[in-house]
């Protein structure tokens, strides 16, 4: 049984109106053989013990409930349709992730609490190289992949709550230890305070059409190559150069917005900064780069530069320490609470909240890097639940 830290934000987070799961979806060059996926499931199982588990409850001598992670020896479930299975639920055998496949695509479904899309791309390698070398190539390269039958590090298993809390410096210290029942996304975090932080479009309150429940899912392709020789001239990074590109959408949407400014929320990993670049766990946060009025006559050179420098200062080791402990606090502080459902209900708010400080949000992994298995691949496709009405989740793979 291992209790559960720094999952706490999305376990505190999830319910039927934020469920907090992810999908990707591989789309191949070809029918998917499903009795063939499924035994490259099992295997691929056998890789990530740490994620075999169920999620469950305990209460402490004061009767206070913790949630908690048991070892779960059932099977990874891979399902012949479409649709998402219920995750957590007899039909996902309790796991918290699950697969799917149909025509040509797989698609790999997990809790946001047990991973974060660096992770779940490790996953997706693994997954990959073992379904291909028996699909395509018995021979196809392993570089570069944890592969079935390869050692698993201890690091791996690694939860930075549970290390030692580094020394930081005295302008971020108090920062990392104030406890509060908002989220990790609901306030300025330790880069910027409130005051320095500009009046942000919230276009949740200030829409331009009618805001509904629905959810609507756009996937665009386009030709990674082209993409970057774009990034390039303008002397950007694929996050930074997408952020603006975001904010100017915005921005033309919202052209009497006063002095409130279009507001990018940049999901950032924070595995190297916290000291654990192998862990599992779900290590993601969030940077605001705002369209600056100063910014917006500029030139896209210019505010490419400009951003670029936020990404830095907001992205310094300490700051993201800072950050990340600061969530912690916040998430012992909703601890102190009885029961899980309370916790929840303190953050029921956090979407309402959340769009006060970025006006969208942007996820970019990275490239995939799938390995000698990649060749087999045509798109991979991110869909991820957000505080926010409009959210950007970029995968790259295959060129």
């Amino acid at each position: 049984m291992r209790q559960a830290y720094s999952e706490r934000f999305y376990l505190n987070r999830a319910g039927e109106d934020a469920p907090q799961t992810v999908r990707l979806t591989l789309r191949m060059d070809g029918a998917v053989d499903g009795q063939v996926l499924t035994e490259a499931v099992a295997d691929t199982q056998k890789r990530y013990p740490y994620l075999c588990v169920r999620l469950c409850t305990y209460k402490d001598e004061r009767g206070c409930e913790h949630a908690v992670f048991e070892d779960n020896p059932l099977p990874w479930v891979v399902s012949g349709r479409r649709e998402s299975l219920r995750l957590m639920g007899s039909e996902a055998n309790r796991h918290l992730l699950a697969f799917a496949w149909w025509n040509d695509c797989i698609a790999f479904d997990f809790f946001h609490a047990i991973m974060d899309g660096e992770a779940a791309y490790r996953v997706l390698r693994t997954l990959l190289y073992e379904y291909c070398r028996r699909r395509y190539d018995n021979r196809l390269s392993a570089e570069g992949v944890w592969t079935a039958g390869s050692p698993v590090n201890e690091e791996e298993w690694t939860d930075p709550a549970t290390m030692p809390r580094p020394e930081l410096p005295l302008d971020l210290r108090s920062l990392a230890t104030k406890g509060t029942q908002e989220s990790q996304q609901t306030v300025p975090n330790s880069q910027q305070s409130a005051a320095e932080m500009p009046k942000v479009i919230n276009i949740a309150a200030d829409p331009i059409a009618p805001v509904t429940d629905k959810h609507e899912v756009v996937h665009i392709v386009t030709d990674e190559a082209q993409m970057m020789a774009a990034v390039r001239v303008c002397h950007g990074t694929p996050a930074v150069w997408l952020s603006l590109l975001l904010n100017k959408a915005v921005a033309r949407l919202h052209p009497d917005s006063g002095d409130a400014v279009p507001t990018v929320v940049l999901a950032v990993n924070l595995r190297k900064a916290l000291g654990t670049p192998l862990s599992h766990h779900a290590l993601v946060g969030g940077i605001m780069l705002p369209l600056n009025r100063a910014m917006q006559d500029s030139d896209v050179e210019a505010q490419i530069a400009d951003m670029r420098r936020m990404v830095t200062l907001q992205t310094a080791p300490d700051r993201m320490q800072a950050y990340f402990w600061q969530t912690f606090e916040r998430m012992n502080l909703l601890e102190q609470m009885p029961t899980l459902e309370a916790r929840h209900q303190a953050m029921s708010q956090v979407a309402t909240i959340s769009r006060q400080y970025g006006s969208t949000t942007l996820s970019y992994v990275g490239k995939a890097n799938m390995g000698a298995a990649e060749q087999y691949v045509r798109e991979l496709r991110t869909e991820s639940c957000t505080p926010y009405l409009i959210s950007l989740q970029v995968a790259a793979i295959g060129g």
